[in-house]
């Protein structure tokens, strides 16, 4: 959703007013607090390395279109592909358009819980920036493949250098992660709960990981408790590594909580992380039509959901989700041939396609929009200091 479309918040500043560098006149000190001074021409050792990053990203695409090519080459001429050859001759190519157009759809949700959770912090940001930032943060993730690491540090960068402190980039970051993992593990859930009771798929596919997922989510909201002793108890470590390690219950804490606060107060920017998952993993049920199969919807999910499980794995490219995705494709009984290019064609349109101006973003990273503001906010505390 475009950022003008969110609701207002309390305290907004006039369009064009500055406040990065000097906070606006009359500006609480916790609106100030917020304001950190950049540099924007000063290299900054806080900034993510994007040395090779456009290569890694035509290397990526370069592997995936010689797999497509190779398989067009080889398939009418090897005996165990011909089944799946006379498959991919009846798909439709009309789906690799709808294929494209959801991972638009999915991009827009990514943004939306973006914006959302930027303007709590009290940070105002022009819909090409939001969309630049979140182009990186992506890209970094999915290249990298480190459970987010790279995100998370890009993003975090990204608000700091847009007027955020430290500790309110790192607060604004979690609840943004809060929201798309809490609808990530909730769709497990549910996914492998329906499935199993309509018989779809052995159980170790279906209800063990929804309930895995459903006992994790409970952990997460009841032990809040827990996370706000842990919080308090560790606030006064020396060192930087300890400090570090101390603020990690507290931004949990601060991210369950602003789930649920926007679950109570019913904002539908909170969509916007099932939006995310949904409209991915439509890619690949509309990759599996491209190529002459039709397979269940809720099967496509939910081996969609376990294959990004592999994402935790430590592998460059993500190519521990192609694997995890094939894997899952073949327990929910996709055809093999069907399966292998139906998950080298997700991963180019939801991966590689989006890495291209996303790798652009990510090395323009440092460049803060003159239009960007931070404003008072309601009387709310920060997402990580919320009890």
């Amino acid at each position: 959703m475009p950022e003008a479309d969110l609701p207002p918040v309390a305290g907004d500043a006039p369009a064009g007013r500055p406040a990065r560098d000097e906070p606006p006149a009359g500006t609480s000190d916790e609106a100030a607090d917020r304001v950190t001074t950049t540099d924007g021409g000063a290299a900054d050792p806080q900034a993510p390395q994007t040395a090779g990053l456009l290569r890694r990203v035509a290397i990526g695409i370069a592997v995936i279109v010689a797999l497509f090519v190779a398989f067009r080459l080889l398939a009418p001429h090897v005996g165990f592909l011909e089944d799946t050859w006379q498959k991919v001759r009846q798909g439709d190519p009309v789906w690799l358009v709808v294929a494209v157009v959801l991972e638009g759809f999915s991009f827009v949700g990514y943004v939306w819980v973006f914006n959302a959770t930027a303007r709590r912090s009290g940070l105002r940001l022009p819909r090409f920036t939001s969309w630049r930032i979140v182009l990186a943060g992506v890209a970094a993730t999915r290249l990298l493949a480190t459970a987010g690491a790279g995100g998370i540090a890009s993003t975090t960068f990204a608000l700091r250098r847009h007027g955020l402190d430290a500790r309110h980039a790192g607060a604004t970051v979690a609840a943004q992660i809060a929201i798309v993992y809490v609808w990530f593990i909730l769709l497990i859930a549910i996914t492998g709960a329906v499935l199993f009771v309509f018989g779809r798929g052995h159980a170790a596919i279906t209800i063990v990981p929804a309930g895995i997922a459903a006992l994790i989510l409970v952990v997460a909201f009841l032990g809040r408790p827990g996370l706000r002793r842990l919080a308090k108890a560790s606030g006064h470590r020396e060192g930087k590594v300890a400090r570090a390690l101390a603020a990690v219950p507290a931004i949990l804490d601060g991210g369950v909580h602003t789930v649920s606060r926007l679950v109570r107060e019913r904002d539908i920017a909170i969509v916007g992380g099932a939006l995310w998952w949904l409209a991915d993993a439509g890619v690949l049920w509309a990759a599996c039509h491209a190529f002459g199969a039709s397979p269940n919807m809720l099967d496509i999910l939910m081996a969609y959901l376990l294959g990004q499980v592999a994402n935790l794995l430590p592998i460059p490219g993500g190519l521990g989700v192609e694997a995890g995705l094939l894997g899952m494709l073949l327990a929910f009984g996709v055809p093999g041939g069907v399966a292998v290019l139906a998950s080298l064609l997700q991963r180019l349109i939801s991966t590689w396609l989006p890495a291209v101006p996303g790798a652009l973003a990510l090395a323009a990273i440092g460049r803060a929009s003159p239009d960007a503001r931070v404003v008072e906010i309601e009387q709310r505390p920060p997402p990580a200091a919320s009890t």
